[in-house]
């Protein structure tokens, strides 16, 4: 997406001027040695070293793995298809004995990813301290089909997710590859939900697939502090433009545009209707998003990429819910998908619709978008 480049440095320029913000590197003081960190969409999987030569056949022999880039932000899967949830992410798998090794790409321990799955048949992880609920109460622990499903917060790191998958009454045999496939889509249902938990319960919220810094921390506190609205962004966003009822944050290199939006409107049935949602949308895009042609960015009515509507994870209907589909640019042939939380403030009577969306001819999208998402999900209203 080719914006004018003009405002954008004026306003950068008057922010620095005004704000003071800080554009360098400097790690922000809530991030401490023990903090996880992942790859947004990734789940590390720990399997015993006895399952490898099956491991891959287990998580790798279905379209959805395949070609997960696509799927969910293509064909718009719901989440009533047992593949939605499946799709949100990709699964390295690394085998159990390098649970306490370093990682040579990151210098980090194996075990500080944010999202972690252990198969561990004979519980001998399980079994070790740190899993003890007197010390680390479990997040939930649930039986199915004769093998435990234990999920635990910070077992390792700060704001992580860990399923520990384990079969206490046997040598191990419940837990098996078709075991596996056949509730993986629950086992990842849980694992989201829990995702978004741990992240809302830190204080300041943090997310282990953000880059968090100084920089991020300053424009939290400055949109905080203006608007009443708390975000949990990655330090890769650089703020572009704001206005009272419009905020912009992006991301652009040679590959991709990644971009956040905030739309402010007054409390209004339409405002927060669905039938209403992509009017609105569409109203702010042509006031704040010129293409370098002169035209705007609405959203595609083309039946390829469908408009959809969903509950906001864990969120009251009544409050807030989400919708995501393609946006394009009036007379060009640039497209991409968009995810867009709406919620109803009623305390300040307002509405405020946060908007994640992908410029990324070509580019695999997976781990982008659920940055995005991410990020949408994680904003905060203050009362």
């Amino acid at each position: 997406m080719q914006f004018q480049q003009i405002r954008r440095c004026v306003f950068i320029a008057f922010g620095i001027a005004l704000f003071g913000l800080p554009f360098g590197c400097k790690p922000s003081n809530c991030n401490v040695n023990d903090t996880a960190s992942s790859t947004a969409g990734e789940i590390h999987v720990f399997y015993p070293k006895y399952w490898e030569d099956s491991i891959q056949d287990i998580f790798a022999n279905t379209s959805f793995l395949a070609d997960s880039n696509l799927i969910r932000f293509e064909e718009n899967r719901k989440d009533t298809d047992p593949q939605y949830y499946e799709s949100l992410y990709d699964f390295e798998l690394q085998s159990a004995d390098q649970l306490g090794e370093t990682d040579p790409q990151t210098g980090k321990p194996f075990n500080t990813y944010g999202l972690t799955w252990i198969i561990d048949p004979r519980a001998t992880v399980y079994n070790q301290s740190q899993f003890h609920v007197t010390s680390n109460p479990s997040l939930k622990d649930t039986l199915i089909d004769g093998v435990y499903c234990t999920w635990m917060r910070n077992v390792w790191a700060k704001e992580q997710v860990v399923l520990c998958l384990h079969d206490s009454h046997s040598a191990g045999e419940n837990l098996s590859g078709a075991w596996i496939k056949k509730h993986q889509a629950y086992l990842c249902k849980q694992t989201k939900f829990f995702e978004w938990s741990t992240a809302t319960a830190a204080s300041p919220r943090r997310h282990p697939a953000l880059e968090q810094n100084a920089y991020s921390d300053s424009i939290s506190s400055l949109i905080e502090g203006k608007y009443n609205i708390k975000p949990c962004i990655s330090a890769e966003l650089k703020w572009v433009q704001a206005t009272n009822d419009f905020i912009w944050l992006r991301h652009e290199n040679s590959q991709y545009h990644s971009n956040i939006m905030v739309n402010i409107y007054p409390l209004s049935d339409s405002a927060f209707s669905r039938s209403m949602a992509v009017k609105w949308r569409n109203q702010s895009t042509k006031k704040y998003l010129k293409t370098a042609e002169g035209t705007w960015v609405e959203v595609s009515e083309s039946g390829q990429f469908p408009v959809r509507f969903f509950n906001a994870n864990g969120g009251d209907e009544g409050s807030e819910f989400m919708m995501n589909g393609w946006y394009t640019e009036l007379n060009t042939d640039r497209r991409g998908p968009f995810i867009r939380r709406i919620i109803k403030d009623s305390v300040n009577q307002r509405i405020i619709a946060i908007d994640g969306f992908l410029f990324a001819p070509n580019q695999p999208r997976l781990h982008l978008m659920r940055e995005l998402e991410i990020m949408v999900n994680l904003f905060a209203v203050k009362s």
